[in-house]
């Protein structure tokens, strides 16, 4: 009798563990902070949430580098993400206002020699990201102008249609 109250709570316990971190058994939705930086970070669970869910894979976020500060009243936290554990992760830029849904994720990734034709709108919407993390304080000012320069220059190189 004792054996199976223990073995049902046990059950029981490992059900509602499950249903914390995501609804079912194996599924687990805790981020992994690589640095310990969000200790101090008011807000950092919510933003890891919310940059989490943009990813192809959330429970594999990692992140790095958290910090907050506040812009017009409203608290922002900034920090990087990758996409994966691997050892040689990319990690992007990401900014995210307090009680907001969307947070702005710039992948930072770096210019190709080539950018091929159906790839350009995608490269200059990210560019966009960019300001926008700088006019949250996530990037230096001017890190926008400088990225967008060189961006234009490699446009304004490239052959289209087998044109120029």
């Amino acid at each position: 009798m004792y054996k199976a109250m223990i073995v049902a709570t046990v059950f029981g316990a490992a059900l509602s563990g499950a249903m914390v971190f995501g609804g079912s058994m194996g599924t687990c939705a805790a981020q992994t902070v690589l640095d310990g930086s969000a200790a101090h970070v008011p807000g950092a669970d919510e933003a890891m949430k919310k940059v989490a869910a943009t990813l192809p894979h959330p429970q594999d976020a990692r992140f790095r580098h958290l910090a907050a500060h506040s812009v017009d009243g409203a608290g922002v936290v900034c920090g990087e993400v990758a996409e994966s554990a691997a050892h040689n992760a990319h990690f992007a830029q990401f900014g995210y206002v307090t009680g907001h849904d969307d947070p702005i994720v710039f992948a930072n990734r770096p210019l190709p020699a080539v950018i091929p034709f159906g790839e350009v709108n995608g490269w200059i919407n990210d560019s966009v990201h960019l300001e926008d993390l700088e006019e949250m304080g996530c990037a230096p000012k001017g890190s926008y102008h400088a990225y967008s320069e060189k961006l234009n220059a490699m446009m304004n190189r490239r052959k289209q249609y087998g044109v120029n």
